[in-house]
């Protein structure tokens, strides 16, 4: 079987609209030059579309034409680099996913190891930001959780306090593990209200916070969030007002 065969029945397998790269075809690693060709002939034949450098999907015939992939195959594209996970979903589209606000952004940002970059979709546009954190699959929604804390004061259509409260209760609801690299991550990726804000919630919820969590932070720098402190009496502690 010649490599053109062998590339047309990979390609019989993926599913229409779902974007993949040159090292998900078999004989990729044994015979790149010969795969790079194969692929390049089925783009001619319109079998397969070039998504961007590297990357293809099977076309799907639509009633208004070819469709595209998916919002969400897009964002898989961008995820993921070569199989291997290079980013998550932060800002506005994380905070309407896990419940923060009912604004729904017609832009999807992505934490990022690499550039900052930005790529217009038609139905979408994702832009990029760098984060200075590892990104690994265990770590993403801690990450996450530690992200909206960042931003938690400029969440629109939101109000502090409940927010505060859904990410008191998510948090909750991790195994200790998890809690644990939680506050690791926090004292090394992020900034101080970050922190304190931890402190807070951990303090809040008599878990134990460690006690080089409060040391990493100036005892005389205070966070303006406007907390209530009715429901938030440990905030001081944490110079949070």
């Amino acid at each position: 079987m010649t490599i053109t065969q062998i590339i047309k029945k990979n390609i019989e397998q993926i599913p229409a609209g779902k974007i993949f790269c040159y090292q998900e075809l078999s004989d990729y690693t044994q015979s790149p030059g010969a795969v790079l060709k194969a692929v390049g002939r089925l783009v001619k034949e319109k079998k397969l579309v070039r998504f961007s450098k590297g990357k293809f999907y099977v076309p799907k015939q639509g009633q208004f034409g070819l469709r595209k992939p998916s919002d969400s195959e897009l964002l898989e594209s961008m995820l993921y680099k070569n199989g291997s996970l290079r980013g998550y979903v932060t800002g506005l589209a994380l905070f309407n996913q896990l419940g923060l606000t009912t604004q729904v952004p017609r832009t999807v940002t992505l934490a990022v190891n690499s550039a900052r970059q930005e790529k217009e979709f038609g139905t979408i546009k994702i832009k990029t930001q760098v984060t200075r954190a590892p990104i690994e699959e265990r770590n993403v929604l801690l990450l996450q959780y530690l992200d909206t804390l960042k931003e938690i004061k400029f969440i629109p259509d939101s109000d502090i306090n409940l927010s505060l409260k859904i990410m008191q209760k998510k948090i909750g609801e991790l195994s200790g593990q998890k809690q644990s690299r939680l506050v690791s991550l926090a004292k090394k990726y992020y900034g101080p209200q970050v922190r304190a804000l931890v402190g807070l919630l951990f303090s809040t919820m008599n878990l134990v916070v460690p006690s080089d969590l409060a040391r990493s932070l100036n005892p005389t720098t205070v966070y303006q969030l406007n907390l209530n402190h009715a429901d938030w009496p440990m905030a001081r502690e944490w110079n949070i007002r």
